[in-house]
C-alpha cells in the first residue's frame, strides 16, 4: 500500500510525466556492473528499492529466487511490467520512506533514489532490519559538493558529450537522448534534487552500516555492506 505525503507524491509522480523517455535513456546507457560484481553469496530474495523500469530488478532476476522491485512511480512500474516481467519478479508500488515487508532479503539495492528522500536516515534504520544473517546491502547515489546543481551545466554536459554519445549509440538514439536530457520537465526534475557531499554521505552511511566501504563513480558514490 502506498503511504506518503502529497508533496513526496508529487515529486516522485514527476516520474510519471518522462517515464518512456526515462526508460529509453537508462535502457540506452545501461550499465549495472557495480551491482552484478557485489551480489549476496545467498540467492533467495533481493529487493530493489527505487526499480524504475526495472532493468537492474530484471537482471537480477537471472541469479535471484525471487525479486521484489518497489517504486513511487505508477507509470514506472507499468513499464517494467510491459517490458521486463518474470514469474519470479514482483513489482509493487510503494513509497521507500514506507518500507512494509513481513520477509527478509538476501540483497537490497538502490541506484540513485536515496538522494530523492525527506528522512533519508530513517529508511536506513528500515532497510538494516530487512536484511537476512549474512545478507548484503548495494547501493548507488549521487553524490555533490553543491547540494542542487544548476541545471545549466546539465544541458552543457549533455552537449559536451553529444559526439560521444551519435559514436557509441548512432545518430538517432544519441539525439533523443540529448533531446531528454535537456528536456524542460527532466531539468525541473533535477532542479529539485538536493545530494549530499562526500563527506557527509559517509557520514551518514557509515552510522548506519558501520564497516561498510565505498566506491566513487563519477557522480556517484557505492556503498556497500554485509550483515555479518
Amino acid at each position: 500500500m502506498l503511504k506518503t505525503n502529497r508533496k513526496l507524491l508529487n515529486k516522485y509522480v514527476a516520474f510519471d510525466a518522462f517515464a518512456t523517455e526515462y526508460d529509453f535513456a537508462a535502457a540506452l546507457q545501461n550499465n549495472n556492473d557495480f551491482f552484478m560484481k557485489h551480489l549476496s553469496s545467498s540467492k533467495g530474495a533481493v529487493l530493489d528499492i527505487g526499480c524504475g523500469s526495472g532493468i537492474l530488478a530484471f537482471e537480477l532476476a537471472r541469479h535471484y529466487d525471487r525479486v521484489v522491485g518497489i517504486d513511487i512511480s505508477k507509470k514506472m512500474l507499468e513499464i517494467a511490467r510491459q517490458k521486463r516481467s518474470a514469474p519470479n519478479i514482483e513489482y509493487i508500488q510503494m513509497d521507500a520512506s514506507d518500507l512494509e515487508f513481513d520477509s527478509q532479503f538476501d540483497l537490497i539495492v538502490s541506484a540513485s533514489t536515496f538522494h530523492h528522500l525527506k528522512h533519508l536516515p530513517s529508511t536506513l534504520q528500515s532497510i538494516k532490519k530487512l536484511l537476512n544473517p549474512q545478507g548484503k546491502v548495494v547501493f548507488l547515489d549521487n553524490v555533490s559538493e553543491v547540494e542542487t546543481p544548476n541545471p545549466i551545466g546539465y544541458v552543457a554536459g549533455a552537449s559536451r558529450e553529444f559526439a560521444s554519445d551519435c559514436s557509441k549509440y548512432g545518430l538517432r538514439n544519441a539525439s533523443r537522448l540529448f533531446k531528454f536530457r535537456t528536456s524542460p520537465k527532466w531539468l525541473k526534475h533535477l532542479a529539485s534534487d538536493r545530494y549530499l557531499s562526500e563527506g557527509r554521505f559517509k557520514k551518514i552511511y557509515n552510522r548506519y552500516f558501520p564497516g561498510c566501504y565505498f566506491v566513487r563513480l563519477d557522480c556517484l558514490m557505492g556503498v556497500i555492506w554485509e550483515n555479518l
